[in-house]
């Protein structure tokens, strides 16, 4: 693997959500931690295997795992590892944003999406809570990130706002960004 030419602060901040979506924590991030995350959720909301909810919530997480974290499968072994996915970062920054932040914004309305568990437009605490648990993530983290975002303090976050996040997330390196802390502590 080559030298990855990201900034320090996206480095950390790109680990971070790797180590976030890497659900059995073995060092790659696969379709089965996708597959893993939506039964976790679906249990979390009682959501029985089979039942439209369970089918729609598993559809999104792989399409997901095909959108975004396939193409960094450099050796096409169904696994991604660290490396993999700064190199693709690094790739997607070299050639632009174009279409990629088409997909950014994509994949932050499907995370969206999965988090509204009430489907009222807005991420509430214990939705975000709900959020990290299903991916094996200490909760007191959610509670961190999303006091961090929730800068009027209402106990919701606007689909708006919460894409303007992820957005941030990935394109920005100014080390105190909010949309830094989506997936917890980066440092």
């Amino acid at each position: 693997m080559r030298q990855i030419m990201l900034s320090d602060i996206m480095q950390k901040k790109l680990a971070r959500h790797f180590t976030f979506r890497d659900l059995n924590k073995d060092g790659y991030v696969e379709r089965s931690d996708w597959e893993q995350c939506a039964r976790n959720l679906a249990a979390l909301r009682g959501w029985e295997p089979g039942s439209a909810e369970y089918q729609e919530v598993m559809a999104r997480h792989v399409a997901m795992w095909n959108t975004f974290w396939l193409p960094a499968d450099q050796d096409q072994d169904g696994k991604v590892i660290l490396e993999e996915y700064l190199y693709l970062a690094e790739t997607q920054r070299r050639l632009g944003f174009t279409y990629e932040m088409r997909q950014v914004i994509y994949l932050f309305e499907a995370i969206f999406d999965t988090i509204d568990l009430d489907g009222d437009g807005e991420i509430t605490r214990d939705e975000y809570k709900l959020f990290f648990e299903a991916w094996g993530i200490d909760t007191n983290l959610a509670e961190a990130a999303f006091s961090r975002m929730d800068f009027n303090e209402d106990g919701r976050l606007a689909r708006s706002t919460f894409l303007q996040y992820g957005s941030n997330f990935y394109i920005n390196d100014e080390p105190d960004v909010v949309g830094n802390y989506l997936f917890g502590p980066y440092q």
